[in-house]
């Protein structure tokens, strides 16, 4: 029996963003799709237990006799790879010396590609992208109403793109715009002076209740400027929601049949995207909601394309990965 132990933070937090997704979505699957030589746990902060039912089978953090992943990398122990036995992945710290090589998990070719510019060996960089749960996220009904969203936050920068929403509300008045921010918005100075009153900002939304909410939509808006993997995405993509996004960092590899945007920059510091790349949104979005069937061919596309991030096919890679590693011990490396 090969133990493997995912080292994380929470489950659970006041705003549910990316990183408190997958993990609920590994506790969930991965234990439902063990192979009998292999036993799974989750390694969390004290008191933190997984939202969805499962039977996620929890262990501390320094519980030996694991091989150890760190799935989230901004612990203190981070990148102290002093034992053989270790993986990392996929929030990688550059800036800090590497003791050791160690297999590294990435979410798409582009996030491998960077891994490489830093001379991290190939070999040992997997994609593994992030998995969307079919039960929670599958099209519904929508009505006649027209609604473009947004998912992000404000922070770090503003390199989610929040700036996008308030212009395209003000362009099309006669259409519903609503933002899903993880936490309260802190910086909207410069991206909301003045509120659109056909803008809805909703916050700290629960990820069960994501779904009935995305699934309504017509379209999603991804104003990001960097992304390793977008959960946002590809969740609304198996909803069956056409998705408008700039084709930056690992969205082209996540959404490549989805409308995307090319050739669009930013400013400096607080990284607003500058009028040109405002108005290719717009003659994005006019183009998507002003066609039914280029909307409907869109959606097919988005439930086509969900389909490569499906539980099965994602904790397939996660245990050939694990093999692999399993593979390391055997060799005494």
């Amino acid at each position: 029996m090969f133990h493997f132990k995912f080292i994380m933070d929470n489950f659970h937090a006041s705003a549910m963003s990316g990183p408190f997704t997958e993990a609920n979505m590994r506790a969930k699957w991965l234990p439902y799709y063990c192979p009998p030589d292999i036993q799974i746990g989750f390694a969390p902060n004290p008191g933190q237990f997984p939202i969805y039912p499962n039977n996620a089978l929890i262990v501390g953090k320094q519980d030996i006799g694991w091989w150890n992943h760190y799935v989230q990398n901004y612990t203190e122990d981070f990148q102290v790879y002093k034992g053989r036995y270790w993986s990392t992945g996929p929030n990688f710290d550059q800036y800090r010396p590497v003791e050791r090589y160690v297999p590294l998990v990435v979410y798409s070719e582009f996030q491998k590609q960077y891994m490489k510019d830093l001379n991290y060996p190939e070999h040992l960089i997997h994609i593994i992208p992030n998995m969307v749960d079919s039960e929670i996220f599958y099209p519904r009904p929508k009505g006649n109403e027209i609604i473009v969203g947004w998912i992000g936050h404000d922070l770090n920068g503003l390199l989610k793109g929040p700036e996008v929403m308030p212009f395209l509300a003000r362009r099309f008045p006669h259409i519903r715009f609503e933002m899903i921010m993880a936490p309260p918005p802190t910086n909207q100075e410069g991206w909301l002076n003045d509120h659109p009153p056909n803008l809805l900002i909703r916050t700290n939304v629960p990820h069960d209740q994501m779904a009935d909410i995305i699934s309504r939509w017509h379209v999603l808006v991804c104003g990001s400027k960097s992304e390793t993997f977008s959960n946002q995405i590809a969740e609304a993509m198996s909803c069956g929601v056409p998705v408008i996004a700039a084709a930056m960092g690992a969205i082209y590899h996540t959404a490549p049949s989805q409308r995307l945007i090319f050739d669009v920059n930013w400013g400096s510091p607080p990284y607003w995207w500058l009028p040109e790349a405002l108005e290719k949104y717009a003659t994005a979005l006019h183009e998507v909601i002003s066609s039914a069937a280029y909307r409907d061919s869109l959606s097919i596309k988005a439930i086509n394309d969900s389909k490569r991030f499906s539980p099965q096919e994602v904790c397939k890679k996660w245990y050939d990965f694990i093999y692999l590693c399993r593979e390391i011990v055997e060799r005494g490396e």
